[in-house]
């Protein structure tokens, strides 16, 4: 198995974002316990995700309580079925609190026990035919609670997903990241491998100017002496057109001679073109239909070197 195409495929860092489906979930948990590199992988994600949420995370506002209870209406919290059904209970209570006080106070203090007694856990509300409904303070504070729980798990839930979208977006910033590093990657061995071909003695280089048809155009021949083997290094040369192809020729004996058409694609690349004769005198490059010509178009040749 590739085990580095399997990281790179990018189902780590949505097993961490928990976006995967539970047959991608319980391969990527059985992957982790047979390849250590992959579980070192995946923690290093989780912990690279972690840190951004914590970097990122946003406390809730310090107003945000006061002004949930500044909203709060406790005046109708609990309704009674009717008026006169609370005035009944209300006063079927008090007559019932009534005897037994009598019963068991002295004669001296039944008047005491007729006088309203103010209760610091019960809020009452007056009815509109004159009765008095009774809330306990613990049913209102309950409800408060209740409604401050819901705001704060709503505020979290769309902090939640503010964070998973803004660890999608860094994802994708870190997936463009290693496509840059690809790219900075196969740049610095191309360049590496031509200063080699450069500084090695056996290979002749043949620059080749771009000629009035190209004047910015530039590529390099670069022809190994003792096998005869060219390679191409096109500095710059305009894309060919649809149904054209770049094709190289060399001169030998006062006439051009096929050296094979260009990759269409030949940016950052170094073309394997065919053997030179060693008594080439120059390289040139002409515009050819697709597939190459057996004799140059003189009029789109491009560009030109003596040897």
């Amino acid at each position: 198995m590739n085990i580095q195409a399997y990281i790179e495929s990018g189902i780590l860092e949505e097993y961490v974002l928990g976006t995967v489906s539970p047959q991608e979930k319980q391969e990527v948990e059985c992957m982790s316990h047979i390849y250590p590199e992959i579980k070192e992988e995946l923690m290093r994600t989780e912990s690279a995700l972690e840190q951004y949420a914590l970097k990122y995370q946003t406390p809730p506002p310090a107003s945000l309580k006061e002004t949930l209870f500044a909203q709060m209406n406790f005046d109708e919290v609990i309704k009674p079925e009717s008026a006169e059904q609370a005035f009944t209970d209300v006063s079927a209570l008090e007559e019932a609190d009534r005897e037994n006080t009598i019963k068991i106070l002295p004669v001296t203090e039944q008047i005491r026990a007729e006088e309203p007694v103010a209760d610091t856990n019960v809020f009452t509300n007056e009815s509109n035919t004159g009765g008095t409904v009774i809330y306990p303070a613990w049913a209102k504070f309950a409800v408060a609670a209740s409604i401050l729980f819901a705001a704060l798990f709503g505020w979290s839930s769309m902090k939640t997903s503010d964070l998973k979208k803004q660890n999608e977006a860094l994802v994708a910033s870190t997936d463009a990241m290693k496509s840059d590093l690809d790219v900075l990657k196969k740049d610095a061995e191309y360049n590496q491998t031509l200063a080699g071909l450069y500084r090695n003695p056996s290979y002749k280089v043949v620059k080749m100017a771009g000629l009035p048809k190209s004047p910015e155009s530039s590529v390099s021949a670069i022809w190994d002496t003792k096998t005869n083997e060219v390679l191409l290094d096109v500095q710059n040369l305009p894309s060919a057109p649809q149904g054209k192809q770049y094709q190289l020729w060399t001169i030998v004996d006062g006439k051009p001679v096929d050296m094979g058409v260009l990759d269409q694609e030949f940016s950052k690349k170094l073309l394997k073109m065919k053997q030179a004769n060693p008594s080439a005198v120059a390289f040139a490059i002409t515009l050819e239909k697709t597939g190459g010509s057996p004799s140059p178009t003189m009029e789109d040749m491009f560009v030109m070197g003596k040897v």
